[in-house]
């Protein structure tokens, strides 16, 4: 194994995962943040040592059928091991499919949005959960799915919906029944990754920084390492879990692939995951649609009506809340994009475009920020930026797609942002384009916008509903 557990913690460019990867030294330092979780799990599960722990010079450090306490942390950090940590150890009553498949029960059971989905992606052959009863993890897998259960916040549970949505996905692209369980598995195993980074970085509720993704963005590459090194799976497992947050239009992280060089079962990782995150809030399927479909070009269109086709089975969706969840108003957001752009124009008439690499970046950054302004008008949203007189904001359904919507595109806002700080290569260049990204990313601290009732955007077109954006989509 060259190197699968040192969490890479800097960005310089789209490679840069691969090439720390390939310059990994032999010796293994053990990852002190897995470490600490394994811990964890050890003061309450049985977690033994398999084969004599020896560090890089052969010394004995722990003998085989110890058990693992906490008293051994200290002394596995300070060394550098013959062999990685993960393959001399395993946990006793880990997680295994049955309990996978007791939970994928489970969610199909309370979930009706996912009930929806199997049943609009059903093509035939095995179901979803006879793929799930059919995995097998070895004891590095095996402890890691059950770190997640014990870590909190849902993980494994999440895994497991990402998973059951992958094999949705895998089915509705015609895979055949391997890759549909390749796709499960990738699922599964998709932020396995996240286990090995700070978890100040990934604590509940916290806001990243642009420059802070660099801790995150490489958990794919990541967890592609560890299930090649030791899963014993076929590669197309490692390489959908490398490519799961990739977007079909190239948007997406690490490596910015896009359209076919996206692998099949990658491609419905990425879709599984990005839904998983709205099925358990109100109207989720309604949230599932405009969220793959507000900026056209990011995902396939097969994948985009796997979700219109469980929406067509559900009927239409009732109650929920339809208050802002925090965020922007429409007008800020407005206002914000406009402003982006006029910054950006500047910035591309002024010296720091002679540079051929950040005239490249603002190019690309502002492509992608015109989409969203045309995204901001083709749902609908300006009729709420230039309100006629006795406008009351419309019906609980458009507020409802409003918010919808206006959380959807500041999020893309950030992505932009997260893109442009992991992007720029040079102090110069940081300092040139911070108001950028600054811009991108704040939708809650900035000054108020001026007045925008006599302002009349240039590129606005007749007003729809958000309802259109399927059919833009499609």
């Amino acid at each position: 194994m060259k190197g699968a557990i040192i969490v890479i913690v800097n960005w310089f460019s789209v490679h840069f995962a691969e090439a720390a990867a390939m310059s990994a030294l032999n010796a293994l330092p053990v990852n002190k943040h897995y470490l600490g979780k394994v811990m964890d799990v050890a003061e309450t599960m049985a977690v033994e040592v398999i084969v004599d722990i020896l560090d890089v010079r052969g010394m004995k450090l722990v003998a085989k059928g110890a058990r693992v306490t906490r008293a051994l942390q200290e002394k596995l950090i300070m060394h550098k091991l013959k062999r990685p940590f993960e393959s001399c150890v395993r946990v006793r009553d880990g997680v295994d499919a049955n309990a996978i498949v007791t939970i994928a029960t489970r969610l199909i059971d309370t979930s009706a949005p996912v009930a929806h989905i199997l049943r609009a992606t059903s093509t035939g052959g095995s179901s979803a959960l006879a793929h799930l009863s059919r995995m097998e993890f070895g004891n590095a897998l095996s402890l890691m799915l059950t770190v997640s259960e014990r870590n909190g916040a849902n993980a494994l549970e999440h895994a497991v919906l990402v998973s059951l949505l992958s094999i949705c996905m895998a089915k509705k692209l015609g895979l055949r029944e391997d890759d549909v369980t390749i796709a499960g598995l990738a699922g599964l195993l998709h932020d396995i990754g996240e286990l090995y980074i700070d978890p100040a970085y990934l604590a509940r509720g916290k806001r990243l920084l642009p420059h802070e993704w660099s801790h995150i963005v490489v958990h794919p590459r990541i967890g592609q390492m560890l299930i090649d090194e030791l899963g014993g799976y076929p590669a197309a497992v490692g390489r959908a879990v490398a490519e799961h947050h990739e977007r079909y239009d190239g948007t997406g992280y690490p490596r910015q692939i896009s359209g076919n060089q996206i692998s099949a079962a990658g491609q419905a990782v990425s879709v599984a995951e990005m839904i998983a995150g709205v099925l358990l809030k109100d109207h989720p399927l309604q949230r599932a649609e405009l969220a793959l479909k507000i900026i056209p070009g990011e995902h396939s269109h097969d994948l985009l009506s796997a979700i219109s086709g469980a929406l067509r089975i559900a009927g239409p969706e009732q109650g929920g809340d339809v208050r802002a969840q925090g965020g922007e108003s429409v007008e800020r957001l407005f206002w914000r994009i406009s402003t982006i752009l006029e910054i950006g124009k500047n910035l591309l008439d002024g010296p720091a475009a002679k540079s051929p690499t950040t005239r490249q970046l603002l190019d690309a950054t502002l492509t992608r920020v015109r989409h969203i302004q045309r995204a901001f008008i083709s749902t609908g949203l300006d009729v709420y930026v230039r309100q006629q007189p006795g406008f009351n904001g419309g019906c609980d359904a458009l507020l409802f797609e409003r918010e919808v919507a206006c959380r959807e595109l500041q999020w893309r806002l950030r992505d932009i942002a997260r893109d442009m700080a992991l992007h720029t290569a040079t102090p110069d260049e940081k300092v040139v384009l911070a108001p950028l990204v600054r811009m991108l990313d704040d939708d809650r601290s900035m000054a108020a916008p001026a007045p925008v009732q006599s302002a009349q955007p240039k590129l606005f077109m007749p007003s729809t509903t958000i309802a259109s954006v399927r059919r833009y989509g499609t």
